[in-house]
């Protein structure tokens, strides 16, 4: 396992240690570690396989890349070989990646300034005009990482790419497809390329790169560099974490805390879910009266409310974590404004409640708005967690958290 993913060899040597004192455990506890060290064997196989077979060919593993798609690539590469690899790529970035678009623009504030540019890029992308998507995935990408590092653009002499504890960080992460994609390119070259060579393109010598190839690369390249930049402005934080959890607390504090736990863990095997029933139990559109046995719903209710009222300051509040990205609350409800001023709120309907845990409901509502006259209904999942100040899950009942919307599925929202 690289170096770099530090948080792994951590959990990597941590089961290592448990499985030295295994014999004083319990049998369901022995059976838990043999599995959480399988999972962990085959995600660093994963990661190792799926490097080592693309790398090369100019695809890196990065932290918020579909697992499935990496095994999916790597069982067809060593079933039919690299072709048949690159080819369950090119069907994800080619269609597939349609539905995580706006994941660009959540995650950097320098692929943010850039969404306009970006979804002309995959117009061109997705109708397979790669000789347009191209040049402009390629100068956006060059843009937005110099504005990120207010120096380098990311093909620039000196760019570092480096980042703590995730995967493009890792050496055969984007410091080798940066290697890779700005190889020198002196002679004017007819042949068809498959790498997106950014000097050969852009200062035209290599005419036949019109591909989807070519194209998805740069595809991948723009959701890496997004991870990079997002990994890098939480490095601060991700670190104090794991300095935290690598030093436990005295024992006397560990043993308050288990105590603690002990009877939070009482007071949960008592709670049961409830079946609601949106119509009977709780009204199809209801208002924040109507919820003082689901306080749950509250903040569903007035971030509706605060949308209508075009209150982006409160609504950036209740969607803190659609715009998690922002550092600020005056730049998360720029952001907000940004998404929300063209979209008339006009309703919304509940549509289903679903008491997952004491502390978790899952929420669905169907929500109607208006972007110059043109009507919208799309349907909006929520999760409903109850959290205390430290946003770790809390008991309701002890009136110590409150609760808050977690996005789920809210892709309806960027449709324009």
């Amino acid at each position: 396992m690289d170096n770099n993913l530090q948080s792994l060899n951590k959990l990597k040597n941590d089961i290592k240690a448990a499985k030295r004192f295994s014999f004083l455990l319990s049998k369901d506890k022995r059976i838990k570690i043999k599995e959480m060290d399988e999972q962990l064997a085959e995600l660093n196989n994963t990661i190792l396989k799926f490097n080592d077979y693309f790398s090369d060919l100019g695809w890196c593993a990065y932290d918020s890349m579909n697992l499935h798609l990496m095994r999916g690539a790597i069982t067809a590469y060593e079933t039919s070989g690299s072709e048949a690899g690159e080819g369950v790529l090119l069907k994800y970035y080619q269609e597939d990646v349609k539905e995580v678009i706006h994941w660009l623009k959540n995650k950097a504030d320098s692929f943010a300034q850039r969404y306009n540019l970006i979804q002309h890029a995959f117009d061109d992308h997705f109708a397979r005009r790669y000789y347009a998507s191209v040049p402009l995935f390629l100068i956006i990408i060059d843009g937005a990482v110099n504005d990120y590092t207010k120096s380098k653009g990311f093909f620039a002499e000196g760019t570092d790419l480096t980042a703590w504890d995730c995967l493009v960080g890792c050496s055969d992460g984007l410091a080798k497809l940066k290697c890779i994609f700005n190889k020198r390119r002196s002679r004017t070259n007819q042949d068809e390329i498959r790498l997106p060579y950014r000097n050969g393109i852009l200062h035209g010598r290599d005419l036949n790169y019109g591909n989807e190839y070519v194209s998805c690369k740069c595809v991948a390249l723009m959701f890496a560099l997004a991870d990079w930049m997002n990994m890098r402005d939480s490095e601060e934080n991700r670190k104090a974490k794991f300095e935290r959890e690598s030093n436990p607390p005295p024992i006397s504090e560990s043993l308050k805390k288990l105590k603690e736990n002990a009877l939070e863990r009482d007071e949960i095997s008592k709670w049961q879910p409830r079946e609601v029933i949106v119509g009977k139990d709780i009204p199809i559109a209801p208002i924040i009266e109507d919820c003082t046995d689901y306080q749950y719903m509250i903040p569903v209710i007035e971030m509706f409310n605060a949308w209508k009222a075009k209150n982006y300051g409160n609504l950036s509040i209740y969607l803190t974590r659609l715009f998690s990205y922002e550092k600020s609350e005056t730049k998360r409800a720029g952001k907000c404004r940004e998404l929300f001023s063209s979209k008339d709120f006009c309703s919304f309907e509940l549509k289903e409640i679903e008491e997952r845990a004491c502390s978790m409901s899952r929420i669905l509502v169907q929500a109607d708005w208006e972007i110059g006259g043109k009507h919208f209904s799309e349907p909006l999942e929520f999760g409903c967690i109850y959290q205390d100040e430290n946003e770790k899950p809390a008991l309701p009942w002890r009136k110590n958290g409150k609760w808050t919307l977690i996005p789920w599925q809210v892709q309806g929202l960027y449709k324009i």
